[in-house]
Order: C-alpha cells, then structure tokens, then sequence
C-alpha cells in the first residue's frame, strides 16, 4: 500500500527558474544541433573525411581550454553572469559561419570561437540545473532537464535539413544565430538560487580533478562522448555513401527514445542505483552503434537510434550525478564543469581519431572501434570503481514516490 505522506514531502522539482532554464536550453539546443548537417557544407568546401573530423573536433579544443577558468567563475563570480557571457560568445560563432566560403584558417578560428561558447553554456546549464534540483531529486532533475536538448535535437536536425533545402546554409547559420539570440534573452529571467555559505573556500578546478573517487566516471565521460562522435559528426556522410540520404529517423527515434525513457523512468536511477541502470545503458548505446554498420537502411537508423537513446536518456545524468555527489558541494560549479570538459574530450579526441579511421570510406571498422571503447570503460566500472552510494542523489524512494 503506498503512503501517501511520502509523495506530500518530496520537494518541488519543476519551478517557475527550472522552466525557464528548461526553455533557454531548448532554445540553445534548436540553435546547436543543425550543426551536426556542418560536415555535408565542409565537404562541399572540399575538405576530406580527417580534415572534417580535424575542424569539427576544433571546437571541443577550445570548450577544453576555457573549461578550468569556467569552473572557477561559475562558484566565485555567479551562474547566470556565465550563462549570458557563454550566449554572447555563442551568438558571435554563429553569424561568424556567414563569412565562410573555403577551407581556411578561418574555419578554424570560427570552430574555436563555436566551442568557447558551447564549453561556456555547457557548464553554466547544467551548473544551474543541479542548483535548482532538490538534492533528493537531483538525478531525475537533470534528466529531466536534459530532455530539452534531445527535443531540440530531433527538431533541429528536421528544421535544419529543411533549411538548407531551402536557402542553403547561410539561412541555416542565420537561423541558429536567431535561436541563439532568443535563449540569451530567456536567460536574463532567470534568478539564481542562493547557494548555502560553506566554511571552506571552493578547492578550484584542479584540485577537484584530482580526486581518485572521481577517477573512473571520468573515464566514462570521455568513453562517452566519443562514442557519440560516430554519429554525431560521421552518421550524414555514412547515410549518403550508403544511399540512404537523410538521417532525420535517426535523431527522431534516438531523441524520442531519450524523451521516453527521461520522462518515464527518471527516477529509476535514484529508486535502483545509478550503476545498475548506467550499465546496461552502456551496453544499449554500444549496440545501437553498431546496428548503424549491419542495419544500412531507414529502418536501421530508425533501431541504432532507439538503442543509442536509451543509452543516451541515462548515461549523461547519471555520470554527471555520480561527480555532483563524489565532490565537495561547494566545489558543484568545478565538479560539473569537469564533466562537461571530459565530455567535450571524447568529442575532441573522436572526431579527427574516428575520421582517421573512416578515411577511405570505411565506416564499418570506425562503428566498430566507437562501439569498443564504450564497451572497455564499462569493464573499467564493474572491474575498478568501488565507490558506494550509488543510489543516486539521495536514499532510493519508496513506494509513492514517483
């Protein structure tokens, strides 16, 4: 029999600063995500498979380096000053594409201006979504809020495709600028929680990097996003070799699966335990990687992304809670930054090493590779991390609640 005084005490989750952040980040994500159509424009500029990887991996770069200085500023300075910095600085990249029209130098400095922005925003969103997160509730917090960026994902691909059908990429860039330019203005309604006084100072970036607790989710992080990379930046190019054409089932199937499975089993990280919900995920998105070389069809796309969904619906909160709770709490703005930096490593680290590998067209041996490496950091979990708590942001809820 359920108790119903369980449910009454849960703390509120969705708040009038959650549904904003929620909207600033959707809007956010309408403007970054046609950017995975970037590498169709850069191979009509004449670039080959590696140069593509090279250029689209340059943005990680520069999200890496600004990464120690965004960790720091977000616990001294204040999230929402972070936030719309980042939105200036993202906005500036997206016009900048306008000015493109050869493989140059320029590319290179507009992809860096691209990931300073992104490095910037990554950490100040989700900074701030663990803020407003009840610690009891703060996996499926973020979750939750991490299905703003698949819903952008699946209409940004869609909207974009149908962009550039229909005024090229210039329209697409102009488009994402506009986006871009509506999330930082969301941005400025949001009021920043107060964050409770600490009697030690923030230990800064570093000394958080070297925490051995947090050692192997790193790990993980970057196994990750590198995974990702073989069809974040890869998947266009493979479908029209394979005479597929469009990739939109994929991003639909793979963003309504993570949708579902963030708004139907959110709490299921919290109630089971992180670790017995990540690993399968893990073993979910590897499959779903390889479906794309043994499945070469719409249906294909349609399986590989529902399997990558689900593995994507639970891999990013979890790994992103299991460094929230290993850290200091005044050390939350480092610690997440560090996550979205080891995140944006496996992009940086896959994109040239994924488009090596594929050069030649051969994607098969490059899902493979993406697949094993996710595989490898699982085995590294079950075989190295034996950290507990692993119930999540709080004691695993009881029947009733939620």
């Amino acid at each position: 029999m359920r108790d119903p005084s369980v449910h009454e005490t849960r703390p509120v989750l969705i708040t009038r600063a959650f549904i904003l952040l929620f909207t600033a980040h959707l809007l956010f994500g309408l403007s970054f995500w046609p950017y995975v159509l970037l590498p169709v424009f850069l191979q009509q500029l004449g670039a080959d498979l590696f140069t593509v990887g090279l250029i689209m991996g340059t943005a990680s770069f520069s999200g890496i380096l600004i990464r120690p200085w965004v960790g720091a500023a977000l616990d001294r300075i204040g999230r929402r000053k972070i936030l719309i910095a980042g939105g200036a600085v993202f906005l500036g990249a997206n016009l900048s594409y306008l000015a493109i029209d050869e493989v140059g130098w320029t590319i290179f400095v507009v992809r860096l201006l691209h990931g300073l922005g992104m490095g910037i925003l990554m950490a100040a969103f989700f900074t701030l979504a663990a803020d407003l997160s009840p610690a009891t509730r703060r996996t499926e917090g973020i979750a939750l809020f991490g299905v703003s960026g698949h819903l952008s994902g699946a209409i940004g691909v869609l909207v974009g495709e149908q962009i550039i059908r229909l005024g090229g990429y210039p329209a697409l860039f102009l488009s994402s600028a506009t986006l871009a330019l509506l999330s930082i203005f969301t941005s400025l309604f949001i009021r920043e929680p107060e964050t409770p006084s600490h009697d030690a100072e923030p230990e800064g970036f570093f000394s958080v990097l070297r925490g051995p607790a947090l050692r192997i989710p790193l790990l993980g992080t970057v196994a990750f996003s590198f995974s990702m990379t073989s069809y974040m930046v890869f998947l266009k190019p493979y479908a029209l070799k394979m005479g597929i054409g469009s990739i939109t089932p994929f991003f639909i199937a793979y963003t309504f699966t993570a949708v579902t499975v963030r708004l139907a089993g959110s709490s299921w990280p919290d109630r089971f335990g992180l670790k017995k919900v990540l690993y399968p995920s893990m073993i979910s998105m590897a499959v779903g990687i390889v479906a794309l070389l043994f499945w070469p069809t719409p249906s294909g796309l349609i399986v590989g992304g529902v399997l990558s969904g689900i593995g994507h619906g639970f891999i990013f909160p979890i790994l992103s809670v299991m460094l929230i709770e290993r850290a200091r709490e005044e050390n939350r703005g480092s610690a997440i930054t560090l996550f979205t930096m080891l995140y944006d490593l496996g992009l940086f680290i896959g994109a040239p090493l994924l488009g090596f590998i594929a050069i030649g067209e051969r994607y098969g041996r490059m899902y493979v590779a993406a697949a094993a490496v996710l595989m490898v950091s699982l085995i590294a979990f079950i075989r190295f991390d034996r950290e507990k708590g692993e119930g999540g942001s709080g004691p695993p809820l009881r029947e009733g609640g939620g």
